[in-house]
C-alpha cells in the first residue's frame, strides 16, 4: 500500500468538501500532544438536515446547509501538557463565510502516567472569545477526560462545565454538557492494520442540558448519536470523520464532521 498515495488522496478528498459547520463535535481523549510536537489541525462539520434555526450576527437563519470551520494549533510542552488555540469560522446558506470566535488560553493537562491507575484523568480548560458583533460574551469550559481501556475497547468520558463570563448572559448559572466515546483500538490495530494505515472505529454521544441548576426540559436539550471511523495514516496525520444524527427536536438531524490532524516534530 503507497504511503503517499494515501495521504494524498485523503487531503484531496477533505479539501473537496463544502465547507463544513454545526458544532463541531469531538471527544478528548487522555493524551495531549507529545513533547515538542506541534500538531496542526483542520476542523469541518456541515449539516445536511435540520429544522433548526439560530442568530447570526443579528439575523435568524436556518442550520439546515450550515457550514463550520475550525483552524487548531496544540503544542506539546511535555508528554503530560500542552497548549492549544483556535480560530473558528461560520457560513449558513443564508448568510455569509465569516470570523466568530477565537478560543484562546487552552490547555490540556494529564495526570499521572497513561495506565498506573484505575483511571486515567486529565483536564482541559479553554477561554472563549467571540466575535462582538456574532455573540456579545466570553465564556469558560472546563472538561474532565476520563480514560479506560476494557479489552480490546477504548473509552473517554468527558463532563463538561461552561460558565459565560461577560456580556449579556453572565448572571446565567453554571451549565453542563458531555462527550462520551467508545472505540474498538484492539491494542491499537483496530479492524485493520498495515504498516502505514490503521482504521478504528468508534461510536460517540453529545449532550447539551443546560444550566446543572435548572436542566432544560428534555425536549429542548441537544443530543446526538455519532458513528465514527479514525484512519492512521503513518505517523504523521490521523483523519477523524463520522455522521451524528439529532436524537431530540432541538438537535439537528444530521451532521458530517471531518477533523484532520497534520504532526510536526521538533
Amino acid at each position: 500500500m503507497n504511503f503517499k498515495k494515501i495521504s494524498a488522496a485523503v487531503i484531496i478528498f477533505l479539501l473537496s468538501l463544502p465547507a463544513l459547520q454545526a458544532q463541531l463535535y469531538k471527544v478528548y481523549e487522555y493524551q495531549p500532544a507529545e513533547a515538542g510536537e506541534l500538531e496542526f489541525v483542520i476542523w469541518n462539520s456541515y449539516i445536511p438536515s435540520s429544522d433548526v434555526s439560530y442568530n447570526y450576527f443579528g439575523r435568524q437563519v436556518e442550520r439546515k446547509g450550515l457550514f463550520a470551520h475550525s483552524l487548531e494549533l496544540e503544542y506539546g510542552l511535555s508528554n503530560k501538557w500542552g497548549i492549544a488555540a483556535y480560530l473558528d469560522f461560520e457560513d449558513p446558506k443564508d448568510g455569509s463565510f465569516r470570523y466568530v470566535r477565537t478560543k484562546a488560553i487552552m490547555a490540556h493537562y494529564a495526570f499521572f502516567e497513561k495506565g498506573s491507575r484505575p483511571l486515567d484523568i486529565a483536564i482541559y480548560l479553554e477561554y472563549i472569545i467571540h466575535n462582538k458583533d456574532y455573540k456579545d460574551y466570553e465564556e469558560l469550559e472546563v472538561r474532565l477526560i476520563l480514560e479506560k481501556d476494557i479489552g480490546a475497547f477504548r473509552i473517554d468520558f468527558n463532563p463538561i462545565f461552561e460558565k459565560k463570563t461577560s456580556g449579556s448572559k453572565s448572571e446565567e448559572g453554571l451549565e453542563f454538557n458531555y462527550a462520551l466515546g467508545i472505540y474498538y483500538s484492539n491494542n491499537e490495530e483496530g479492524i485493520f492494520f498495515s504498516k502505514n494505515l490503521v482504521i478504528q472505529p468508534g461510536i460517540e454521544f453529545y449532550g447539551k442540558m443546560g444550566e446543572i441548576s435548572d436542566f432544560k426540559p428534555s425536549r429542548e436539550q441537544r443530543h446526538y448519536i455519532f458513528p465514527t471511523l479514525d484512519f492512521f495514516i503513518g505517523k504523521r496525520f490521523h483523519w477523524h470523520t463520522g455522521v451524528g444524527f439529532g436524537l431530540t427536536d432541538a438537535s439537528d438531524k444530521i451532521t458530517f464532521k471531518s477533523i484532520l490532524s497534520i504532526v510536526l516534530k521538533f
